[in-house]
Order: structure tokens, then sequence, then C-alpha cells
């Protein structure tokens, strides 16, 4: 677990020093991905958990800002890695969802548990925006990465 102290301005010796407002928050994650982080962690790379949960959400946002960004139709790729142990009908269903603009698609089996699936897509990016959150939503995909070219409506 995670924990984020509030902390509010106080007034120290007669001077007002800024601190910032910080949340407590409680987070789940899986046993194995906290040891995996506790080791990166211990490696000291001057980071605590912390610190990397608020680099995460800053990526994230970030990530999320500049897809609602984009206009028009578009051109992209979608690189997931997800657990193969569970049956996974909402990835099928959503790949048969957008299946109009799903160009094309490689599975590799990575390990007897995780599975990477590439797509290559093209339309327009308010459908490109549903079938990343789609992705995102759906429990057994571990990571989600994609890279966006915007296109000439000409070219479509």
């Amino acid at each position: 677990m995670v924990i984020f102290k509030s902390i509010k301005s106080h007034r120290k010796e007669g001077i007002r020093h800024r601190v910032s407002r910080v949340s407590i928050i409680s987070l789940s994650l899986p046993n194995e991905l906290l040891q995996e982080l506790d080791t990166v962690l211990g490696e000291d790379r001057g980071a605590n958990r912390s610190e990397v949960v608020r680099q995460a959400v800053r990526m994230y946002l970030t990530q999320y800002s500049e897809l609602e960004k984009i206009r028009g139709n578009v051109i992209a790729t979608i690189t997931v890695l997800y657990d193969k142990a569970e049956q996974n009908k909402e990835l099928f269903k959503l790949q048969h969802q957008f299946d109009d603009m799903i160009t094309a698609y490689l599975h590799a089996h990575l390990s007897e548990t995780s599975c990477l699936e590439v797509m290559v897509v093209k339309g327009s990016s308010e459908r490109l925006r549903g079938l990343i959150d789609g992705l995102k939503a759906n429990k057994p995909v571990k990571q989600i990465k994609f890279s966006i070219m915007a296109i000439n409506e000409k070219e479509t």
C-alpha cells in the first residue's frame, strides 16, 4: 500500500512556508509488481514509491491529454501486453467492435502467461480513443502503448 500524507501551509517562526498539499490514497498492486518495484528502488535510483507513482500519473495524464487533442483521421499502432491465463472475451469483443479500423494484426505468445498483440489501425481519432479506452479498461491488459500519426484526408 502506498500512502501520501496531507500537508498544509504552516507558519514557522513568523515566516510562512509554502508546502504543497498532498492527498492520502490507497493503491492496490499485485504482489509481484510491488516486489519488482521495490527491487528497482532498492538499487538506489534516488526515487521512492510515492515519487514513482507521481511520475506514472503525470505520464498517464500527459498521454491522455495528447490523445484528446488529436482530431481527424489517423493511422496508429497499438501494442498490448496481456495475461493470457484469463479468458479474455472483452478483448475479442473490442477487436470485433473496431474491426473496421484494424487493418493489420500481429499476435505473439511471449510466455505461458503473457501474449503481445500489435494492431495497426486507421480511422477517425474519436473511434481510436474509444478503442484505446476499451483496452485500458480490460483487466487482463498489463500494458498498452500507442503511436499515432495524423493523416491527410486525401490519403484515407
